[in-house]
């Protein structure tokens, strides 16, 4: 039984990563799951769910007593995560599994990187848009990721000991990337003595 959460770059191929990792290892990807799950536990809607996705309220918002409303969101994100190490043999994308899941047993926290061009590529071969929405997107991702882990984790999500791996995507490819993520959990885990 295994867990490998995925952290990325907006762009750098976890939409094509994830899938391929899964059906080789014969395990589910959660990802959209989650936030169905976190509406589901919160009564949220899924679109006030969304909202709050990867997400830190706003002074505003704060002010005008959402706050309370994302507090229950993250009180379910940690449950959902608990949820899934329990199950086991599942890729978590996302929604701060690295953090949620440190130190959890059978996990590896890889974390996705790329050169920005790579990633407007892939964002207008995904999205089907043009290079300047996709840099927009690109750019707008990399901020609202940095504060959220910076104002919920009190972490900076480019922090590489925050991950087990780092890989680049526009380096290495993507179908490296499967074979060196799969034959860490096809070949059995022999746990590490700590210094």
């Amino acid at each position: 039984m295994g867990i490998i959460t995925i952290s990325r770059l907006l762009g750098a191929g976890e939409t094509a990563v994830a899938p391929a990792l899964a059906a080789r290892l014969g395990w589910d990807v959660a990802d959209l799951s989650i936030l169905n799950r976190e509406s589901e536990i919160t009564g949220l809607s899924i679109n006030r769910a969304l909202r709050w996705d990867e997400h830190d309220p706003s002074l505003l918002e704060r002010l005008h007593g959402q706050g309370q409303e994302f507090a229950a969101f993250l009180k379910s994100s940690r449950q959902v995560m608990r949820e899934l190490a329990e199950k086991g043999n599942v890729i978590v994308i996302g929604r701060g599994g690295n953090i949620l899941l440190r130190g959890h047993p059978d996990t590896i926290h890889v974390r996705l990187i790329a050169d920005l061009p790579f990633r407007i590529r892939r964002v207008m071969e995904v999205r089907w848009i043009s290079e300047q929405p996709a840099r927009e997107a690109v750019i707008k991702n990399d901020d609202n990721g940095s504060l959220f882990y910076k104002n919920v984790f009190r972490a900076d999500p480019n922090d590489p000991l925050l991950y087990d791996l780092v890989l680049r995507t526009d380096i290495l490819g993507i179908p490296r990337i499967v074979d060196i993520l799969a034959g860490i959990f096809e070949r059995p885990i022999v746990p590490l003595s700590t210094p």
